[in-house]
């Protein structure tokens, strides 16, 4: 079994754990659109976020929701997140702040950061015609 597989099985169950114990049965739109998209209802994740596209794909091991969950999902990772991280990846972007310069290694790519108790999270999108193709999601 792949090291994908493995992590989108754990990632799966983690889903089904956090909906067992949550008080509200219902997800925000946004987690929603992220949950079809790991069950594999949807093909891709798209959010429509104050009049932009953005868009999370499968990808590759270097970039999209396949590279996030090979490289940034799992313990004692770089940039390791959490379940809960990965459903809330919108929040990013909605909430994030949007860095100019500092943080950006590539100046082709937009970043958005979030402090979310005590975690400093990272969305990097890849500007596209058809909307925006996020690259990669992290913790730093």
């Amino acid at each position: 079994m792949s090291v994908y597989s493995e992590r989108l099985a754990k990632l799966k169950k983690d889903i089904k754990s956090i909906e067992s114990v949550r008080q509200k049965k219902r997800w925000k739109p946004n987690q929603k659109i992220v949950i079809d998209f790991i069950n594999g209802v949807t093909e891709k994740a798209e959010f429509l976020i104050n009049a932009h596209k953005v868009t999370l794909k499968l990808g590759d091991s270097k970039k999209g929701f396949k590279h996030i969950i090979e490289r940034h999902y799992c313990k004692g990772c770089p940039g390791e997140l959490e379940t809960l991280d990965i459903i809330n990846i919108a929040e990013v972007f909605l909430r994030g702040i949007k860095l100019n310069e500092i943080g950006v290694s590539n100046s082709d790519l937009t970043v958005y950061q979030l402090n979310k108790n005590g975690k400093i999270l990272k969305l990097v999108l890849d500007s596209k015609e058809n909307g925006e193709l996020v690259v990669t999601f992290y913790n730093v």
